[in-house]
């Protein structure tokens, strides 16, 4: 990890800069170590606070690592930065959602599907995803005031 944070340290100028340490992030987040791709972002930023791959980043690492109230306003900035990024969208979307913020996860991820290519499914997955969660919680509500 401390090899992969001197990575924040060179000059944002460097050629490929984002990309190797948006690269670390993701091999970090694919080998199950979220915590390790937000201490990289988190870093990142402090070098280039405005870059939108470390923002990004750092909120679906932390969405990753179940701190999806902490994500949000890393969520927010970055669509914030790009309201009409799919992917951003899809992101900020699944986020709402696993926050049981159903209204506005819809709103964002049927905007992302409108803007999705058509080789995209994620948002619309993640639409059909939602709407489980949605009964979910409905089931459980039920249960509660059952008893």
């Amino acid at each position: 990890m401390r090899l992969l944070l001197q990575l924040t340290q060179l000059p944002p100028n460097t050629a490929d800069w984002i990309e190797i340490i948006d690269k670390a992030g993701q091999s970090l987040m694919d080998a199950g170590a979220a915590a390790g791709t937000c201490r990289l972002n988190e870093a990142a930023l402090a070098a280039s606070p405005a870059e939108q791959e470390f923002i990004i980043g750092l909120g679906r690492a932390l969405c990753r690592a179940g701190k999806q109230q902490e994500a949000l306003p890393w969520l927010e900035r970055a669509v914030a930065n790009a309201p009409n990024n799919y992917s951003v969208l899809n992101d900020y979307g699944w986020g709402l959602a696993e926050l049981g913020r159903f209204d506005e996860a819809q709103k964002a991820l049927e905007k992302a599907v409108q803007l999705a290519p058509a080789t995209y499914d994620l948002p619309a997955d993640n639409l059909k995803r939602l709407q489980q969660l949605r009964e979910n919680a409905q089931l459980r509500k039920g249960t509660r005031q059952i008893q």
